[in-house]
């Protein structure tokens, strides 16, 4: 086992957790709650096979902003951002989402199948988007939180207008709710979480 990766994941698990306690907001504490229940054990451990996007050009401009309002949690995500597992939906194109979308967009897991640890029916990771672009109304059966950790990014909930939020504000979406986030001019990086119901993909709307 990598006893260093190990630690630093265990490292970047407890910064999401202590900045979430120290927030209020919808959804919260299930997330919290559902995070206290996994096994994360030095036997549940497994290292990801590593993989990289075109998004992730936009990783070092977000960790230093991150530094600015979580700088434990920007450390703990530099510490460990070389052995993080990068995805994509394949159902998210660019012809559905406009061009550009895919070099721009990207999640990884930190607790589930991809993760660092497996997780039972929960999943923490972190999601990136790209600067003027578009994850348009999309839903899934999984309750989500989102905590985004930099500046600029628009949310829309249930149809309603997008609405700026701040650095560090916490977004909840209950199931089936068709959501929505855009970039204008600087990119996204946030924490996401489902708490259930984990194994059906979102759909677009």
């Amino acid at each position: 086992m990598n006893t260093d990766l190990y630690e630093n994941a265990r490292w970047l698990i407890g910064a999401i957790a202590r900045g979430l306690n120290a927030r209020q907001g919808e959804g919260i504490r299930l997330v919290l709650e559902r995070m206290a229940e996994q096994s994360l054990g030095e036997a549940d451990f497994r290292q990801p096979e590593p993989s990289t996007l075109p998004v992730l050009r936009h990783l070092p401009q977000c960790i230093g902003e991150v530094m600015l309002i979580e700088p434990d949690l920007a450390a703990a995500i530099a510490a460990i951002e070389d052995d993080l597992q990068w995805r994509q939906s394949s159902s998210y194109t660019d012809e559905l989402l406009g061009e550009g979308f895919t070099a721009n967009y990207g999640w990884s897991e930190i607790i589930g199948p991809r993760g660092f640890f497996p997780g039972d029916d929960f999943l923490l990771g972190v999601l990136m988007l790209g600067p003027g672009h578009h994850y348009r109304d999309h839903y899934h059966p999984a309750p989500e939180l989102y905590w985004p950790l930099t500046s600029g990014s628009l949310w829309s909930r249930g149809g309603e207008a997008f609405e700026e939020k701040r650095p560090g504000a916490t977004i909840w979406h209950p199931p089936m709710i068709l959501h929505a986030t855009k970039t204008i001019d600087t990119p996204l990086l946030t924490v996401w979480s489902w708490t259930r119901d984990t194994m059906i993909p979102a759909k677009l709307a």
